[in-house]
């Protein structure tokens, strides 16, 4: 079985990375201090960053060849 290719990888890995980040700093910051309107729009932006990750590490995998 053959893997991804390796710019691939890197730049699904950091989508992924990314969207960890700004869903841990949102939900964070969240608890910590009540909600906000930036809060919310971090939050926002780490499902959108995640799922954007999600479907391009799924496009290029390689059980589709």
């Amino acid at each position: 079985m053959s893997r991804m290719e390796l710019r691939a990888e890197r730049r699904c890995h950091l989508l992924i990375g990314v969207s960890l980040l700004l869903l841990t700093i949102g939900i964070g910051y969240d608890f910590v201090f009540g909600t906000k309107l930036a809060d919310f729009l971090v939050i926002i932006a780490g499902l959108f960053v995640g799922w954007v990750a999600f479907f391009y590490c799924l496009g290029n995998a390689s059980f589709w060849d």
